[in-house]
């Protein structure tokens, strides 16, 4: 059986995702006040955790494993409240967010 998180590269990955999540978080409370550079700033860091994820959940899908299946599972409840919608699937969903952050860009380079 497939031990997915004994993978140094996907324990390397979760870090990652752990660290931009902490820097995200910490973001939102200090937002409103943010200067123009502070929040593009964070937008770049919004869309890389993207990516990471986008990833992330890749290779949770292509997994076996019972932990990796369970994450999975987790990750798509969590999106559910987000707007995820099964008949359009999680590519679907990635897009969704890519759209919503350019549109996010695009308010701030006004």
């Amino acid at each position: 059986m497939n031990r997915f998180f004994d993978s140094e590269v996907v324990r390397d990955s979760v870090m990652e995702l752990e660290e931009l999540q902490a820097e995200l978080t910490m973001d939102l409370m200090h937002l409103a006040e943010y200067n123009l550079q502070e929040r593009k700033d964070h937008l770049n860091r919004l869309k890389t955790f993207l990516e990471k994820q986008k990833i992330f959940f890749f290779r949770i899908s292509l997994s076996d494993d019972p932990d990796a299946l369970k994450i999975k599972a987790k990750v798509i409840e969590a999106a559910k409240m987000f707007g995820y919608s099964e008949i359009d699937g999680m590519e679907k969903f990635f897009q969704q967010l890519d759209v919503t952050i350019k549109k996010l860009e695009q308010t701030l380079d006004e």
